[in-house]
């Protein structure tokens, strides 16, 4: 595909998107599979060592150049960059040229990791770099460029915090290039959003343009096909010619900043569109359904699988039920529904808990991000979940929400004429990142050698054990003077640890989804003499903890794990806060066998067997604490591959019958 047509225009209309993907798992293998050997022909072209002595010889007469000269390059770049598209030559002098430009205007000149960190994106890749290595404004050398092209640019970020963040601290870059920015986050209206949306650079987040995506084509109706959607917009500009209904331009080129929390985590849920409807059921219906599955016993009348939330009523749990509704009204009756409605109570009380999947917030249930800890913006649970648990909860019910249109982080992203991104934790998902979405990564070298000290992994027999150690480490660590940061799997669990650190007179801050409006303040305290910092797994991820004055002779920021995440990736998400840009640091882990995580995974007389090998309150031996732990993640992200791979069939299953009966999700 000629780079040239990248950008709105006569080859892809005003709305450019790439035609959906046909291929067959097996085909869509074999396309991955010479993708990455036409990409290792021609490894020289994506070396460290040729980009950088390129963009040097460029760079070098720049630094001269006076602010008008620097204009006039600027101008005459961003012509050539317009009229013949992202050629090799015309990218190598844009990075030097945005690299002057950044010296100049943020005071912060792009490192030889960082330019070619730029370059994979640029070409369309993913770049592995280290937590800490400034991906920021590495992105900034392929928006910029691709921008200057005219093509519309997609910076896309976890959170709306980041995305604003990140659009107020590069715009004098944007600006002195010519190139207007901007931020789209929650809260905004559809005009607002439609407007930022015509700026050459725009910030925001997965879940923002996802829906406004969705947003387009449900204005756009049952349409299919390029020609049909391109006749629609004709149409409508004639009828109404300063008005256009859609809010973007079209999917042309995004790049991905912590690409593996957006494009693997948060792929294993569905983005739907609703539209609210009366309730079927009265709140004493619900109420109802909760007093009969608290009737019931678990194993006699019914059995529950709490990974997959699944649940089954016995032959004796159906008996039951029956004899219970009598006096509950008529519907009760009707024995599908009924038994639904039990089960979902079922699910709510025994497998969604306060602090854990969701908070209460201004007496409203509000859904957890079990990977982040963060608060998921008017998200709801389907199917009368919600309702049932703001019943449990004793919140006001709200109201049932039938879907209008759908679709899959797989499929959106995969609609973008072209991706890329960056991350410092890829490696664990890089098959499936070159399987899913077509992109190649490539391990960036750090600027400084890392100074992270890995301590092994401590296990012990009991929590009281576990909490005992983590004290007494706390305590010696907070002694030196050194800051910690203490990592949760949960709301619940750093509220306890919390309660911990209280009553051991220890001072300390909670970073969860209950403060994450102070994350910013909380995060820049983080790295300061004798602070202690208790955080869910959103750990400030995307900002960067500063060490405070004598820190790093201290021995820098230590971290600690409370519990066995689903992955090891996520584990280096939360060591890669300490030792950033080669300052000192250390990380490790402290957690016992009757954490919640190990006792799902192993048997109880597993368990119990492992603890005996724990002599006097002592951890086990770390080999085996280390294989404790590495089993159980093998095992959870074989799950989560799983999940996200029968999503992505089911999605494409749904695309065919849709399509067949002409609409468009």
């Amino acid at each position: 595909m000629s780079e040239l047509v990248l950008r709105p225009g006569v080859h892809f209309g005003s709305y450019p998107q790439k035609p959906e993907s046909r291929l067959s798992d097996f085909e869509q293998g074999a396309s991955a599979f010479f993708d990455i050997l036409h990409k290792r022909l021609n490894r020289q072209r994506f070396s460290q060592a040729y980009i950088v002595s390129r963009v040097e010889k460029v760079a070098a007469p720049l630094s001269n150049y006076n602010e008008q000269q620097l204009t006039i390059a600027i101008l005459e770049l961003r012509e050539n960059l317009y009229r013949y598209g992202l050629t090799e030559e015309l990218m190598i002098r844009a990075f030097a040229l945005i690299r002057e430009v950044a010296g100049r205007t943020l005071h912060k000149r792009h490192f030889d990791v960082q330019l070619f960190g730029g370059w994979l994106m640029i070409n369309g890749m993913l770049a592995e770099m280290e937590t800490g290595e400034g991906k920021t404004l590495t992105a900034t050398l392929p928006a910029c460029t691709a921008a200057l092209a005219g093509i519309p640019v997609h910076v896309i970020t976890a959170n709306d915090y980041l995305a604003a963040r990140d659009a107020e601290i590069l715009k004098p870059l944007y600006l002195r290039l010519g190139l207007k920015s901007g931020a789209v986050v929650d809260g905004m209206d559809l005009e607002l959003r439609r407007k930022l949306y015509q700026q050459p650079i725009v910030h925001t987040t997965n879940k923002q343009i996802a829906f406004d995506y969705l947003r387009d084509r449900i204005e756009m109706g049952e349409d299919v096909g390029l020609l049909k959607f391109q006749f629609k917009q004709i149409q409508q500009q004639i009828k109404q010619p300063k008005s256009n209904p859609l809010i973007m331009r079209g999917l042309c080129f995004a790049i991905i900043d912590e690409a593996d929390s957006v494009l693997i985590d948060e792929a294993k849920t569905p983005l739907i569109i609703t539209q609210t409807r009366p309730n079927e059921a009265s709140p004493e219906t619900y109420g109802d359904a909760l007093y009969l599955a608290s009737s019931l016993f678990i194993n006699d009348d019914f059995v529950m699988d709490p990974k997959t939330r699944d649940v089954e009523l016995t032959q004796q749990g159906e008996n039951t039920l029956a004899d219970m509704i009598i006096g509950l009204g008529p519907r009760w009756k009707n024995k599908r529904w009924r038994e639904a409605m039990v089960k979902q109570a079922l699910i709510a009380e025994y497998c969604f808990k306060r602090n854990k999947q969701y908070i209460l917030k201004d007496n409203k249930v509000q859904i957890i991000d079990e990977f982040t800890g963060r608060v998921m913006e008017d998200r709801s649970w389907e199917q009368g979940l919600q309702q049932m648990i703001e019943t449990k909860e004793g919140c006001l019910i709200s109201e049932q929400r039938e879907p209008l249109a759908r679709i899959s982080y797989q499929r959106f992203f995969g609609r973008y004429l072209k991706l890329a991104g960056t991350s410092g934790t890829v490696r664990e998902v890089a098959t499936e990142m070159q399987r899913v979405y077509g992109l190649h990564s490539v391990k960036v070298p750090t600027h400084r050698v890392s100074k992270r000290k890995l301590l092994s992994e401590r296990v012990y027999a009991t929590q009281a054990a576990k909490q005992r150690a983590f004290l007494q480490r706390v305590a010696e660590i907070h002694a030196q003077g050194r800051p910690i940061l203490i990592g949760t799997g949960s709301v619940a669990e750093s509220l306890e640890v919390s309660v911990w650190l209280e009553a051991a007179g220890l001072v300390h801050r909670v970073l969860n989804a209950e403060q994450d409006q102070h994350e910013a303040e909380i995060i820049a305290q983080a790295g300061q003499l004798h602070a202690i910092t208790v955080a869910t797994n959103m750990a400030g991820r995307g900002t960067d903890i500063a060490l405070g004055l004598g820190v790093s002779e201290l021995g820098g920021l230590h971290v600690i794990a409370l519990n066995c995440n689903e992955s090891r990736r996520i584990d280096r998400q939360l060591y890669g806060r300490s030792a950033r840009q080669g300052d000192p640091g250390s990380c490790e882990a402290i957690l016992s066998l009757e954490d919640t995580a190990l006792r799902e995974f192993y048997s109880s007389a597993i368990l119990k067997t492992l603890a005996g090998l724990a002599k006097d309150q002592q951890a086990l031996p770390g080999f085996l604490g280390n294989l404790i732990l590495r089993l159980t993640q093998i095992y959870n992200e074989r799950q989560q591959r799983n999940v996200r791979r029968q999503l992505s069939k089911q999605d494409k299953h749904l695309s065919r019958i849709l399509a067949f009966s002409g609409k468009f999700e």
